[in-house]
């Protein structure tokens, strides 16, 4: 009796799925039997078309090539009528007036009408043409003076700026400008006209200057800004070496004007618009501009260290030029590098109002600078800024580097002229660029890698002279006169490198990676070199007290240096 109730609830639920069972098979039975709705006309999809690379017509490489043909062919023709006496001066020049406007126009006529890469190219063949036959009016035939051959060049320059201006041509501009900047080159006549030339620049910057501002398409012109910058640099270079002391303040006040110049080409390449590259562009300019007024502080006969006084005011300038700088670039992009150039000529200030032997750390303190400025504009998101400003720091670290390599080993490879330790200009050099090295380490990359391998040579060279001369300078008596350090202060040297390599063989047990490998083979150089030179120098050079100090020196830095890492670092002998 106590069973029926549970059959019968057993029933029901098997009852019940048999139903849900039923009513879903219903379901799908009249869902396939329903029509299916017209299917959807699907629409064609668009097959992609390549984009066409814009190559060179074949008609634009047979009128080249056409051209280039007829223009020998035209050469020898008109040698062979020359040697002939068909052609006399005055229809050579008038032919050669033709030729080159003629080209001129045809490339004028080809930029505006949008084919610009055949336009820039004839018209510099246009502008040399013309600028070679008013050479040769001047300077075969005698027509004319040179002064206004030169004259006739700037106008036709100022032709070729303005048709840059009027197609917004960057590659129109950089023609203008090398045939301005070729053409005191190509009339040079001999003796001292630096003031003349510094002039001519200055109003060929300023002309040109105009171009770029106006159209509001500089800042993306390089080639142009480049151009003008390291043209008008490199000929300044020219007359402040040759400059009369006559002439000097003329040019000195001309200078000036070019630092200015330079800067407006840095800074306002257009209107509303972010210049590219502006920091590299001033930079070079201001260490330019400080080379440069040395020079001509020379050629003044003033005294070296006043010349610390106008190193001073380059740095107030580059100080008052952030707060305009960062308006006008809406960011703090140029921060760091002035700040860096404020800092690398007050530290050249300090040293030239001690003395003008000094002025050898410049390009430490700047190298160093800059290599702290391109740390600073990377971390603030300045990633093109930051790559010229490591560069430039690079360059100028390697050329503190090669002065320190030639003129670093004075006074202590000849005893008789030991430098004070530590208070050298040699030392200041080798202390800045190993400085600037070990920043421009911190990047990683090949630079990183050539950067360390320069750090190591700096570095270890500099503290182990340096420590040889601070011996040599507290030796009672003195060294007599020869060549090389002394033996105490060659013992010094190979203690300072064994302590070195030591100490980089411990930091290289507690890094990884790429850190840790170089670390290690650099400790194992730098003791290694140690070893060396303490059995194939030391020895010979040594008497028996000096040896056994070296030998305790060297072997105590080795134990110490495991012990160390023993205790530091159990699991690298576990």
């Amino acid at each position: 009796m106590t069973d029926l109730p549970q059959d019968q609830a057993g029933s029901q639920e098997l009852a019940d799925r048999v139903a849900r069972l039923e009513a879903q098979v219903t379901w799908l039975l009249q869902r396939q039997q329903a029509p299916a709705p017209p299917p959807v006309p699907s629409r064609p999809r668009p097959v992609p078309v390549a984009t066409p690379r814009k190559e060179l017509s074949p008609v634009v490489w047979i009128a080249g090539a056409g051209a280039s043909i007829f223009l020998v062919g035209a050469i020898f023709f008109f040698h062979w009528a020359i040697q002939r006496g068909w052609l006399g001066a005055e229809l050579r020049f008038l032919l050669g007036l033709l030729a080159g406007g003629a080209i001129a126009a045809v490339a004028g006529r080809y930029i505006l009408g949008g084919n610009r890469r055949l336009g820039v190219a004839l018209l510099l063949a246009g502008l040399g043409t013309l600028q070679f036959t008013f050479r040769a009016g001047a300077m075969a035939y005698h027509f004319y003076p040179a002064p206004l051959g030169l004259a006739a060049v700037a106008l036709v320059t100022l032709v070729a700026g303005g048709l840059a201006a009027r197609s917004r041509s960057g590659g129109a501009l950089t023609v203008a400008l090398v045939s301005g900047l070729v053409a005191p080159l190509v009339f040079s006549q001999g003796g001292h006209h630096e003031v003349a030339l510094t002039l001519y620049l200055a109003v060929l910057m300023a002309a040109t200057l105009a171009v770029p501002y106006l159209t509001g398409a500089g800042h993306v012109w390089h080639g142009a800004r480049w151009t003008a910058l390291l043209g008008t640099w490199f000929l300044l270079l020219t007359a402040c070496a040759e400059v009369t002391r006559a002439d000097a303040p003329w040019l000195a006040g001309l200078l000036m004007l070019h630092l200015a110049l330079a800067g407006c080409w840095a800074w306002l390449p257009g209107r509303e618009e972010q210049p590219g590259t502006p920091t590299v562009l001033w930079l070079i300019a201001s260490i330019l501009g400080t080379s440069y007024a040395g020079l001509l502080w020379k050629r003044l006969d003033l005294a070296p260290e006043t010349f610390a006084l106008p190193v001073l005011i380059l740095a107030a300038l580059n100080l008052g030029l952030v707060k305009p700088l960062r308006q006008r670039l809406g960011s703090r992009q140029a921060d760091w590098g002035l700040l860096a150039l404020a800092v690398g000529h007050v530290a050249l200030a300090v040293p030239v109002a001690l003395a003008w032997r000094w002025v050898g750390p410049l390009w430490g303190a700047f190298a160093l600078g800059m290599a702290w400025a391109s740390l600073k504009a990377e971390a603030g998101a300045f990633a093109e800024e930051a790559a010229a400003l490591r560069w430039l720091a690079a360059g100028l670290a390697l050329l503190t580097t090669l002065r320190w390599a030639f003129h670093g080993l004075d006074g202590l490879f000849f005893q008789n002229a030991v430098l004070p330790p530590f208070l050298n200009a040699a030392f200041a050099e080798g202390a800045l660029a190993a400085g600037a090295w070990w920043l421009l380490t911190r990047r990683g990359g090949a630079l990183g890698l050539i950067s360390f391998l320069a750090l190591q040579l700096t570095a270890n060279v500099t503290l182990a002279f340096e420590a040889a001369r601070l011996v040599q300078w507290l030796q009672t008596p003195r060294p007599t006169m020869g060549w090389g350090p002394s033996r105490a202060a060659s013992i010094a040297m190979t203690l300072v490198w064994a302590l070195s390599g030591a100490w980089q063989w411990m930091r290289g047990l507690g890094q990884r990676d790429t850190a840790r490998r170089a670390l290690l083979a650099a400790g194992y150089t730098w003791m290694g070199i140690a070893s060396i030179k303490l059995i194939l120098s030391d020895l010979d050079r040594a008497d028996t007290p000096l040896r056994a100090l070296a030998f305790l020196g060297v072997g105590a830095i080795g134990m110490a240096a495991a012990i160390l890492a023993h205790r530091h670092h159990p699991e690298e002998h576990a």
